[in-house]
């Protein structure tokens, strides 16, 4: 018989007046929590959910504290002067396993036994009810909160360079929490000025001008082009009628599929007129255009953006529109754009499925689907994200399809 099993340990951390708030708590037990892991969502998330009549452990004492009454103070009640359990800023982590016997032992399987935990960071926000919710963020609720130095990096300037920089107010003055920086590339920006922001806004505002993605591993950001780092990638076998409990997924073929990508970047040429100072004027130039496959093609039909006219309009596929801030030329550009809408062109899945704790999955996992009864629709995707649950009802995965590997 399988027992489902929850480890929460919370570590108060942020101060609260003059009394210390400096405990280890641990609760084996609550109604229910969730969080998520993608690279799509910037800052991954959760909530849990704790029912108000429970004791917790203190792990520095091991004493038990009962959480309920006026006397214990979840968060924010200033009324009896004792400092709350739970406050904003305070570490968290978040596991789930599975307990069964085997061979006459107790086995445990699960992200407790995992090198990493299921999701670690700080509660973001309290509320506090006849139910206790509070809902949690990763690191990025701490850049959240460091602001941005005001300077102006020059154009040499690579992002690994950039990041280090953004992120040394923490590092010198938390030798116990280092954040690293992994890049998969040296690209610059240009001229970048930052200020006035949060280091997170800055990030999303890398996200939105230039397309580079950011995200949390552990206490590793990444940042970068390629968002899939193949260091951290793990393969997992998933089969109807199997381990895939439920599904929401759509199989379609290349032949049935019609995908557009509208492909653009900003760039700087020269007029041939000199500024007073000597130097050379420059303009913007914004280049464009549309790539689309369809029929089952291999190559895609390009479109160069129409002098005064518009493109195709786009009927019955699916348009995307990305920036290529690495592309210089047009031919760059539609050699980037080229290999971007093949790999999302293909004959398989699309969507997510539901499956139980175990195996645990990660964003950026080899994902190999079969199906018994339809074998020629077996293959192998990337996953784009992982949305966990664990609780009362047992523990659930849903993962989320992003493009096949071929």
């Amino acid at each position: 018989m399988f027992i489902v099993k929850s480890k929460i340990v919370i570590t108060q951390k942020t101060p609260f007046k003059s009394v210390a708030r400096n405990k280890v708590l641990k609760f084996d037990f609550c109604h229910e929590f969730s969080c998520s892991d993608s690279w799509r969502d910037f800052t991954n998330s959760g909530k849990v959910t704790l029912p108000k009549n429970i004791k917790i452990i203190d792990d520095s004492t091991g004493k038990q504290i009962n959480i309920s009454g006026i006397n214990q103070p979840i968060g924010g009640n200033d009324l009896t002067g004792l400092p709350p359990i739970l406050m904003c800023g305070d570490e968290i982590t978040l596991d789930y396993y599975y307990q069964y016997p085997k061979n006459g032992q107790t086995i445990i399987e699960g992200t407790e036994t995992s090198t990493s935990h299921l999701f670690e960071g700080y509660i973001s926000e309290i509320s506090s009810k006849k139910i206790i919710d509070f809902k949690v963020e990763d690191n990025f609720w701490l850049l959240k909160q460091l602001p941005c130095p005001t300077k102006t990096f020059k154009a040499t300037d690579t992002l690994q360079s950039i990041l280090t920089y953004l992120l040394k107010p923490w590092n010198d003055n938390h030798p116990e929490k280092q954040l690293s920086i992994d890049t998969t590339e040296n690209t610059t920006f240009g001229e970048l000025r930052v200020g006035n922001e949060t280091v997170a806004e800055c990030l999303g505002r890398l996200r939105k001008t230039w397309h580079f993605e950011s995200y949390f591993r552990g206490n590793t950001l990444y940042c970068g082009l390629i968002v899939y780092n193949p260091k951290l990638a793990n393969n997992f076998t998933f089969a109807f009628q199997q381990n895939i409990i439920s599904d929401d997924l759509t199989y379609k073929r290349k032949e049935d599929t019609v995908l557009s990508i509208l492909a653009s970047n900003s760039v700087e040429e020269e007029t041939g007129e000199t500024c007073k100072d000597g130097s050379k004027k420059t303009k913007k130039v914004r280049l464009e255009v549309l790539l689309t496959l369809a029929h089952g093609s291999d190559e895609p039909v390009i479109f160069p953006k129409p002098a005064g006219g518009d493109y195709p309009p786009n009927t019955g596929g699916e348009r995307m529109t990305l920036p290529y801030p690495q592309a210089t030329t047009m031919a760059q550009l539609i050699e980037l754009a080229t290999k971007e809408i093949k790999k999302y062109y293909y004959s398989g899945f699309r969507g997510k499925f539901t499956t139980f704790g175990i195996p645990y999955v990660k964003s950026g996992d080899n994902i190999t689907i079969q199906d018994p009864v339809l074998p020629e629709r077996n293959g192998k995707y990337k996953c784009k994200g992982v949305e966990y649950e664990c609780g009362m009802n047992g523990i659930r995965q849903k993962i989320q399809l992003d493009y096949i590997i071929p």
